[in-house]
């Protein structure tokens, strides 16, 4: 039984009205209709079977990691860094170089080979002067499921495209670590990768594994997502596999490659990859984890001087409580050696006197359109942030709770008459999520006026 699915389809079951409509497939260009401002009819068309299918509505919502009918739709979007300049944003743009998700500074890594190309996963390509914009992304991955627990094991299989030699960079970041005596018996893989217990599980149960500030070569598939954001669905396709098999072929490495420390193998060996999530799909996450993709523009975007603990708004329609999380953009040569950079990791911004901790407002505006583009679609996944302000807002919670404003603002705009999501009053929005328990301010009552 797929434990993840079974209990994604108990949670939609409790709700009858809701259709879920499963291989939908998906949009090109030229597959909305508009009529001036707004969304008409779609088609959807699915690439395995080769069917098409139209869909007509009044209102949408595109909560999608792609963001695709934003993107089709006329709505002004983005993708990649903005420059400093852009939005007056000090963490924004190239980063100056540091030593978090990094090489070690005096047991640098070599990056080419004898001939003075370039080895897997290095780009040959500089980054731009400190400070300016480019469209690199956050290197994307894929979020494992893996226990500890024998019978709750299935196998780290050989992936597809396999080829040991793709992992030179890996095996000399691994040398350098045992040279530097820092892990002299090679490092465990817990400072490879982040594996962090899933919620809700017995402790010691299930584990996530993730990309990680610990080590700078790890399961984040840096400069492999070129393309995903205004590619065709092969593009997309060709960035899952080279993806999975970049992230599945380093723990197949480290099983097998007699060359790799004999502590990281051996702590590797302790887990397998949970036997009870996606059965169907080898025991891997169909979905690729997008950290951050194409960004809807509006008039209103949400930056980093957005993001403060203490501030009061008053068109919140949820809380935020994060970080800026930019995990590395890019990887090239500097000197023949291999350096990562774009690493961001740091507390928000606070108001003198700030008793909200690391919580900050979030506005209805980051999910709307400019008015004279598009005037019945939100975007709560895909929305208007710069790459600073997403940093900090792209975790799920935000998205779920975006989500749920969206759908409350959806409901209030066809009670209308399927007025435009810029004329939804806020405060009916606000009215719905507290009567449902959601914060809109924290801690409750620091922003009631006096």
């Amino acid at each position: 039984m797929d434990v993840g699915y079974q209990s994604f389809r108990n949670l939609l079951n409790k709700y009858p009205n809701i259709a879920l409509i499963l291989q939908a497939g998906l949009l090109a260009e030229g597959s909305i209709q508009m009529n001036g401002t707004r969304i008409q009819k779609i088609t959807t068309y699915n690439y395995n079977t080769n069917n098409e299918q139209t869909w007509e509505a009044s209102m949408w919502i595109d909560a999608s990691y792609e963001g695709d009918l934003t993107r089709f739709s006329g709505a002004s979007y983005t993708w990649g860094r903005e420059s400093r300049d852009e939005y007056n944003e000090s963490l924004a743009g190239v980063r100056p170089y540091q030593s978090t998700s990094n090489f070690l500074m005096n047991y640098h890594v070599k990056a080419t080979f004898d001939n003075g190309t370039v080895i897997p996963f290095v780009s040959a390509e500089q980054p731009g002067p400190v400070g300016s914009a480019d469209r690199n992304l956050m290197g994307f991955s894929y979020r494992l499921c893996v226990a500890k627990s024998k019978e709750k094991q299935a196998p780290f299989s050989k992936p597809t495209n396999y080829n040991p030699d793709n992992f030179i960079l890996f095996q000399r970041y691994l040398d350098s670590l045992v040279q530097s005596g820092k892990y002299p018996q090679g490092p465990p893989i817990e400072m490879i990768v982040s594996i962090s217990p899933y919620h809700g599980y017995p402790p010691g149960d299930k584990f996530a594994m993730c990309g990680t500030q610990s080590s700078a070569v790890n399961p984040d598939a840096i400069g492999l997502n070129q393309n995903y954001v205004n590619g065709t669905f092969e593009d997309r396709l060709r960035i899952e596999q080279s993806t999975k098999d970049y992230i599945m072929g380093m723990f197949w490495y480290v099983l097998t490659s007699p060359l790799v420390p004999n502590n990281t193998r051996i702590t590797l060996q302790k887990y397998g990859l949970c036997n009870d999530q996606w059965v169907e799909n080898n025991y891997l996450p169909p979905q690729l984890y997008v950290r951050e993709g194409l960004r809807l523009v509006n008039e209103r975007v949400f930056t980093q001087n957005d993001i403060i603990s203490g501030l009061c708004r008053n068109d919140t329609i949820a809380l935020g409580s994060w970080f800026y999380d930019v995990h590395v953009v890019t990887r090239s040569v500097n000197n023949s050696f291999a350096n990562n950079e774009g690493y961001i990791g740091q507390p928000i911004d606070r108001l003198n006197g700030s008793k909200s901790g690391p919580a900050f407002e979030i506005p209805y505006s980051i999910m709307v359109p400019k008015a004279n583009e598009v005037t019945n679609l939100l975007v709560p996944v895909c929305h208007a942030a710069t790459h600073v302000a997403y940093s900090a807002t792209r975790v799920e919670p935000h998205f779920m709770l975006l989500g749920g404003a969206a759908g409350y603002a959806i409901a209030i705009a066809l009670s209308q008459g399927g007025i435009n999501v810029q004329s939804v009053d806020v405060r009916q929005i606000q009215k719905m999520l507290i009567t449902d328990g959601v914060l809109l301010h924290y801690p409750k009552g620091h922003c009631d006026r006096v």
